[in-house]
């Protein structure tokens, strides 16, 4: 895209997305002796791209092990974490739908003159 705050938020709602998909992993694997939860971490891709003025990665999200201590059978999700991230995430993807409208209804507004 050769619009900036719309490659941001184009990223941002893809790692949005991805961080949808890892908690929904987590919760349907709570009971799975030994499974590892994952985290993903986009915001510093996209930090990283604002500050010094390059296109993000489409898909900027990065998914590592959880390091939370396992319980006696080895699964270390947490239903509370995971519920407050589903909840957390849901805030923000429509935050950033939101502010992808807004763009472009300024874009439309430009267009039509």
């Amino acid at each position: 895209m050769i619009d900036p705050t719309m490659d941001v938020l184009y990223s941002a709602l893809n790692g949005l997305m991805t961080q949808q998909q890892v908690t929904a992993n987590n919760v349907a694997n709570l009971s799975t002796p030994g499974f590892t939860a994952s985290e993903v971490n986009f915001e510093d891709a996209l930090r990283a791209a604002i500050t010094n003025g390059t296109t993000p990665p489409a898909n900027p999200a990065v998914i590592t092990p959880s390091t939370a201590p396992a319980n006696q059978d080895g699964n270390n999700v947490d239903l509370n974490t995971e519920t407050l991230n589903l909840s957390n995430t849901e805030l923000r993807y429509q935050a950033i739908s939101g502010a992808m409208t807004a763009r472009f209804q300024e874009l439309g507004t430009a267009i039509q003159g």
